[in-house]
């Protein structure tokens, strides 16, 4: 069994590449490293996550925050597609953070910004318009919807938390517990058992 990339200190042998990928009509390089998610590429169900969310929000100056950003992939796409927004990678793990801030200068994004934090214990400096997600199903339900409950707590009044999860890894539950912590959900879009699901922070 190889390491869970969702540890905050990995141990495993650092074995350093460059990938390159698209996403929403970027191109994007990435620098990836053992104990890290999805390494050998951008991770489906976050390239579903950024093009739904590009399709659906308009250009303009918001506050964005990944919970989750591994080594920048949704982040620095975002930061690309947005670029008068500031967008905010929280990621426990600290090789993947520290792969992250090297993602974003070999992209040439400026308007990222990162914190080595346990995202379901994170606390914003300031409210985000929106919060994104592509949570990390094989820590287990209690953290993953510890994710929902800190998006909610922390997301301006108005705010959206977008999140993705595969049908067979517990999306009718995670909509239903959506629903229960936001007080809605919308399914926004469906891609190959991916579900993008949004609730929108109404008090």
């Amino acid at each position: 069994m190889s390491e869970q990339y969702f540890k905050s200190s990995p141990t495993s042998q650092h074995s350093l590449h460059q990938i390159q990928d698209g996403v929403a009509g970027l191109t994007l390089s990435f620098q990836t490293d053992n104990g890290v998610f999805s390494k050998q590429r951008m991770d489906y169900g976050s390239k579903v996550l950024v093009e739904a969310f590009a399709d659906s929000v308009p250009a303009g100056t918001y506050q964005i925050v990944e919970l989750g950003s591994g080594y920048g992939p949704v982040t620095i796409a975002l930061a690309k597609l947005y670029p008068q927004a500031q967008v905010t990678g929280v990621e426990i793990n600290e090789r993947a953070y520290q792969l992250a801030q090297a993602n974003s200068q070999l992209n040439r994004v400026e308007n990222t910004a990162y914190q080595l934090a346990d995202a379901g214990q994170w606390q914003a400096s300031q409210a985000p318009d929106f919060v994104v997600t592509n949570p990390p199903i094989r820590a287990g339900k209690q953290v993953i919807q510890q994710f929902v409950r800190s998006a909610q707590a922390n997301l301006r009044p108005g705010g959206e938390l977008w999140l993705v999860i595969q049908k067979k890894q517990g999306a009718p539950s995670m909509e239903a517990f959506m629903e229960e912590v936001f007080g809605n959900v919308e399914l926004v879009t469906r891609d190959k058992g991916y579900w993008i699901l949004k609730s929108q922070k109404t008090k």
